[in-house]
């Protein structure tokens, strides 16, 4: 039996080039050219009080809000009293409370937002979810089209940034990232997206100037009594 085998390694005038291991870096790039992106937001220092977080989304045109949905809502803390008595004594043999002070048995730690692609030009989708607590997908962004001068077709082209994280506060929005659309500049005859690579909370950076139409998902923190 005749058995064949590649190796990947070529020398040229004594250099090597040696095949290397794929990374998860390698494949972060690669998902990113193609259209997925992730955003993870730490709240632990939340957990210090007891609050429904309500996940909200803003669309705006024109530097001008013109719509908010709220996509959902989830406390931040699973507490013991929330369950049956047979379950909070099965809960309590298993050692299962985390915090005897508030007697939680959960903890909202984390928020994690993907954005990815939906197979149309004119949509993009997110899905986001607090590990342990709920998720929730197919959440779709309908995008806008820009005209281009030698096409009838539109140009659809979409980026993200995100926020500066201030100290938050109760009951407010907190914005977390823009999803927003590029821009036509007449001068250089081409489309951009450029300028702060962090977008300032109270909506005062420049880039907001350009962008036609963009998203702006965040949270509200709402202190539960």
């Amino acid at each position: 039996m005749l058995t064949c085998m590649l190796v990947f390694s070529y020398t040229i005038f004594g250099q090597q080039i040696k095949s290397k291991n794929v990374e998860l870096d390698d494949f972060i790039t690669l998902l990113g050219s193609a259209g997925y992106e992730l955003f993870n937001f730490d709240i632990t220092d939340m957990l210090k009080e007891h609050y429904n977080i309500v996940f909200v989304r803003k669309e705006y045109a024109e530097g001008k809000e013109i719509r908010s949905i709220n996509l959902n809502m989830v406390s931040n803390k699973t507490l013991l009293s929330e369950y049956s008595e047979p379950d909070q004594q099965t809960l309590i043999d298993e050692g299962r409370i985390i915090d005897p002070k508030t007697q939680a048995v959960a903890h909202a730690e984390k928020i994690s937002f993907g954005l990815y692609p939906s197979g149309n030009d004119t949509i993009k989708n997110m899905q986001f979810s607090i590990p342990g607590f709920m998720g929730m997908s197919g959440i779709k962004f309908n995008l806008k089209g820009l005209p281009t001068k030698n096409s009838d077709k539109l140009y659809y082209s979409y980026h993200t940034r995100p926020f500066k994280m201030n100290t938050y506060k109760e009951d407010e929005f907190i914005p977390l990232f823009l999803l927003g659309s590029m821009w036509y500049d007449e001068q250089f005859d081409i489309f951009r997206f450029c300028g702060e690579n962090e977008i300032d909370p109270d909506m005062s950076s420049e880039i907001l100037k350009e962008i036609p139409h963009y998203y702006v998902v965040g949270v509200k923190f709402i202190k539960k009594q």
